[in-house]
């Protein structure tokens, strides 16, 4: 996004393991920006449904984790992040805190655009497309859980969320 909307303020934090953690880091951080909009993929468009819920706020979800507790449930144990190389351990009550996050009924479907690709290895897109029919959709097939050619959805994206270059 910065790339091509430069006027535009992005924030990529470095989101703790634990769920509970993670929101608390996610409302610090929007309890700072004026008018935030979020784009989130996997367990981060989980987040950020929870979070256009909470706030009102737009939300790009892409790939998102609909039932995150089911998924994650078989990984139960140590654990280490691909990305940072941060060892931790899943337990049960990190499951107990992702269901607390989980939104029944929308009270803004429109609100959230999603976009799923349907050969998503890590997601079954079937649960994502039926959970938030009432939204705003980008479904593609083929691809992958890293949505592949997302940058070419940018404007799209940009459009939706309001922002300008």
């Amino acid at each position: 996004m910065g790339k091509y909307y430069p006027s535009v303020q992005c924030f990529i934090p470095q989101l703790s393991f634990a769920p509970a953690e993670a929101v608390e880091q996610i409302t610090q951080l929007m309890d700072t920006i004026d008018d935030p909009v979020i784009i989130g993929s996997s367990l981060g468009g989980y987040y950020a449904n929870f979070f256009v819920e909470q706030y009102g706020c737009k939300a790009v979800l892409v790939n998102p984790a609909v039932y995150p507790d089911r998924l994650l449930k078989a990984y139960l144990g140590p654990q280490s992040n691909d990305y940072s190389g941060e060892t931790y351990t899943l337990t049960t009550q990190h499951m107990v805190e992702l269901r607390a996050l989980a939104t029944v009924q929308m009270a803004e479907p429109q609100k959230r655009m999603l976009m799923l690709q349907t050969a998503d290895e890590t997601l079954d897109f079937n649960e994502a497309a039926h959970f938030y029919r009432a939204s705003r959709s980008i479904i593609e097939y083929g691809g992958d859980h890293s949505f592949i050619g997302y940058d070419q959805w940018l404007p799209a994206i940009a459009d939706f969320l309001a922002l300008s270059r």
